[in-house]
């Protein structure tokens, strides 16, 4: 199952917004996390837990702080071409949530998250069990 079924639009910042716009991003688009763009790349990522560990925590103000300082640059990305699978071992290997999709030349193209992992494998495993339930169990046939 290919990785492409999660292109879609993204919420981005810049490296040089400051984090009390990208805050407003966060809390306006409902998202736990802002991908940080350059050229159309993912260059970082912002969580709604670096805004509170790394700036609030921190004794930063978030008025002055921009998103690059505080941002987990060089994010660990998959290619719209894997698999799920390859999207779920990469963010136990990492210990990340949330991975950005990017087409083969690196473009940002979406991006996946624990919880949409939880969702398209609890939807096949709730495919396989009612398939199971309609199928004739190996008692009754004779």
């Amino acid at each position: 199952m290919s990785l492409r079924r999660f292109s879609r639009q993204v919420i981005t910042a810049r490296p040089d917004e400051l984090v009390s716009t990208a805050a407003e991003k966060l809390r306006d688009h409902r998202v736990g996390c802002l991908v940080i763009e350059r050229e159309g790349r993912p260059y970082g990522i912002l969580t709604d837990r670096d805004v509170a560990i790394r700036v609030v925590a921190g004794g930063l103000d978030a008025k002055l702080t921009k998103v690059g300082d505080v941002a987990t640059l060089d994010p660990v990305v998959v290619r719209d071409v894997e698999g799920v699978e390859t999207a779920a071992r990469r963010m136990r290997e990492y210990g990340v949530r949330r991975l950005p999709v990017v087409d083969d030349a690196g473009l940002l193209r979406g991006i996946i998250t624990a919880d949409d992992l939880v969702r398209v494998l609890g939807r096949e495993l709730g495919d396989l069990s009612e398939g199971f339930a309609a199928s004739a169990d190996s008692t009754d046939a004779k």
